[in-house]
């Protein structure tokens, strides 16, 4: 049986709005997981999120309260893959080379930062990026769904 898992990036919020409410509604009550990838900014978002099955690492931008309780970086198993998870932030140059070398041997990684939505395959592994919810940088909108079965799936969702 597959494991849906939201992952949000980039919100960026300094309390939970409505929308943001509404958005985890629509993608989260039925997930397996939630993970976000940090820049949450403020602790209300953190504990808005712990409702739902959540993972999650610190980006740049988050309050102290985040950063003593979510690690910069994390890896996690779903079904037979290790997922490796991490803000992005502090890496220079060829950012998916930098991200290999933070993550060896997953089959997934999973980053923000950016604001820009991204799912590739290299070398038989797995790169992506929700982009932001609020905050798109040109790119517009969006989340992501990853779906963990006999393969890693991701898609991203438009808001």
């Amino acid at each position: 049986m597959a494991v849906k898992i939201v992952v949000f990036s980039d919100t960026h919020l300094h309390r939970v709005t409505e929308e943001f409410e509404s958005i985890c509604d629509h993608y989260c009550r039925d997930a397996d997981r939630v993970i976000h990838l940090g820049d949450w900014t403020s602790a209300s978002v953190l504990n808005f999120l712990q409702q739902y099955p959540l993972e999650g690492v610190s980006g740049n931008t988050d309050d102290m309260a985040v950063r003593l309780q979510l690690p910069a970086r994390q890896v996690i198993r779903v079904g037979g893959f290790r997922i490796g998870m991490t803000h992005g932030y502090g890496f220079y140059g060829d950012l998916k080379e930098a991200l290999r070398r933070e993550f060896d041997g997953v089959d997934a990684i999973l980053f923000g930062h950016t604001h820009r939505a991204l799912v590739e395959r290299e070398g038989g592994q797995l790169f992506f990026n929700p982009g932001s919810v609020f905050s798109s940088r040109g790119s517009g909108r969006s989340l992501g769904l990853l779906t963990v079965g006999r393969t890693l799936q991701a898609e991203i969702v438009r808001l």
